[in-house]
């Protein structure tokens, strides 16, 4: 009974570690909206000071919206993949791009002439909090889809670590979270584990032979 539910146990691990999330914006999602590439081309950290927020989601009293931007005239080829600037005029792509809203200096906006439901641009995209010494980028900028047309502004951004908040996600993106969490300390519980389990075998082994 114990080694079915063990075995049960371990193909269920095994099928969430081979399945990929589908939640956009997932650093675990490999889809055209996931952030698989810019997860692998930056190191993540807890304390980072650039933050990747997703749509839903709020840090420090911003928030991605969740209506999206249409620009039908400044765009990269269609009006959901607006055009937006950042402060030395470099152009790039922000598909399926939400408003950034709260405090803090606009970093990155769309053009005047894109919108969101009733409002009109311009719309922040990342915004720099001066006081916290934090800078925040939507989402949309750097998923495996815009990594084509801004791969090398993501490669800045990189230069230090990264934290991406994502409101919610499916059982595959909360698994590899906690996985991804657990790395500092899962080598030694699995020495310390394996260890206890021989020590433990060689003690109860004498007793069988006993009987």
């Amino acid at each position: 009974m114990y080694r079915t539910a063990l075995t049960a146990v371990a193909l269920a691990i095994a099928l969430l570690w081979l399945t990929p999330s589908t939640t956009p914006y997932s650093p675990h999602n490999p889809g055209p909206d996931g952030l698989t590439q810019l997860a692998q081309m930056c190191r993540q950290a807890d304390d980072a000071d650039i933050i990747i927020l997703a749509p839903g989601a709020a840090y420090l009293n911003v928030t991605a919206a969740t209506t999206k931007i249409v620009d039908p005239y400044i765009n990269f080829g269609d009006p959901h993949i607006p055009a937006a600037a950042d402060t030395r005029g470099a152009a790039l792509a922000a598909p399926n791009a939400t408003p950034l809203i709260g405090r803090g200096k606009p970093l990155i906006r769309t053009s005047p002439t894109s919108f969101s439901d009733t409002s009109h641009g311009p719309y922040a995209l990342a915004l720099a909090l001066e006081e916290e010494n934090k800078t925040i980028y939507h989402a949309s900028l750097f998923t495996n889809y815009a990594l084509r047309w801004n791969h090398n502004y993501a490669k800045q951004i990189c230069a230090r670590p990264i934290k991406i908040v994502v409101p919610d996600g499916d059982l595959a993106h909360i698994f590899h979270q906690h996985l991804d969490e657990a790395q500092h300390w899962a080598a030694p519980a699995i020495l310390t584990a394996t260890s206890l389990y021989l020590v433990l075998k060689k003690t109860t082994w004498p007793t069988r032979r006993e009987k």
